[in-house]
């Protein structure tokens, strides 16, 4: 009965940096050893030992000129340490072989226009090779704080990525102007700044001062503004204006046709990017690998240089070569 008090005692005081220290020197026997194996001098290690037996109430070791001894306490307090220390070397390795399992469920987010037309064919690419893989798509081209797990992977046109990502650089990601064909015939002459155009919403300051000279004169401008960028190219397609558009989007639209050069003061960078703390999670690692290769090899696309401006090019670029590789 007193052992049973004892050790109920002790495991209800002592933490596991204490255990640490009475493992370290139940194993080598001396203060020396437990100083060498736990990184520490003599005299701490000396220190720390009287300090948890003060704490607890309870003699861990005899000291005899051939080393520490531990009592019946010590043994006990030494098991339980080293149970610990199995449940805590197995749970790294069950995590560890999580996270390079390919399999579970990946969040990624992507432009809406992406989710579309893109993401379900390179998605079901990668899960036709990594069958036990879930994927979570979610539309948005809005900040994503990958600090809270709000997706894991990213695919973003940006300048600069957040400072706390991990990714890498794609290639470059363009805007151009387009309109329809019924609209570019028909409308008058007149300075760009003039014609209406179809916005995303928030995009207005983008054009400033390529094509106006404060935010007043392109919210004047703005015929129809929304935040889904399908819903603005729909709008464009049905003839209200101009719009601008990222290139994947607008050049593959038969609806469409491009009246100007890509814009280059909005020139963007495609990046695939994750939380550090993931980049060698396997399924993370083994995604953001395969959409590198796949959007890289459509750098084309994304840029820009599938499509050349026709004759009502309403915004040239200076030097811009669409057959020129980058």
């Amino acid at each position: 009965m007193p052992r049973t008090t004892e050790l109920q005692t002790t495991h209800r005081v002592l933490e596991w940096n204490d255990l640490a220290v009475i493992l370290a020197i139940g194993r080598s026997g001396s203060l020396s050893g437990a100083a060498r194996s736990l990184g520490k001098t003599h005299s701490t290690v000396f220190r720390r030992i009287k300090a948890i037996e003060e704490k607890v109430g309870v003699r861990f070791f005899d000291a005899f000129d051939s080393g520490y001894v531990p009592t019946d306490a010590g043994r006990s307090a030494i098991a339980c340490a080293e149970r610990i220390e199995g449940e805590v070397h197995a749970l790294g390795i069950e995590v560890l072989g999580l996270d390079e399992k390919l399999g579970g469920r990946v969040r990624v987010t992507c432009p809406e226009a992406f989710a579309e037309d893109h993401a379900p064919g390179l998605m079901a690419g990668f899960i036709r090779r990594h069958p036990e893989i879930r994927i979570d798509v979610s539309p948005g081209h809005g900040a994503v704080d990958l600090n809270r797990r709000e997706a894991e992977i990213a695919i973003r046109a940006t300048r600069k990525p957040p400072d706390t990502a991990f990714g890498r650089k794609i290639c470059p990601f363009r805007f151009a102007l387009y309109a329809s064909p019924d609209y570019i015939g028909n409308a008058p002459e007149q300075p760009l700044a003039d014609h209406p155009f179809c916005m995303i919403e928030g995009t207005v300051n983008w054009l400033i001062p390529t094509i106006w000279k404060t935010r007043e004169d392109g919210e004047d401008r703005a015929v129809f503004q929304c935040r889904a960028s399908r819903a603005v190219q729909n709008a464009a397609a049905e003839g209200l204006g101009l719009t601008c558009l990222p290139c994947y989007v607008g050049d593959p639209d038969p609806r469409l046709v491009r009246v100007s050069d890509p814009i280059e003061s909005i020139d963007m960078d495609l990046w695939v990017i994750t939380h550090p703390e993931l980049r060698n999670t396997a399924r993370v690692r083994s995604l953001m690998a395969f959409l590198y290769e796949e959007l890289a090899a459509q750098a084309d696309l994304w840029g820009g240089r599938t499509t050349s401006t026709g004759a009502h090019n309403l915004l040239r670029r200076k030097g811009w070569d669409p057959t020129a590789r980058e």
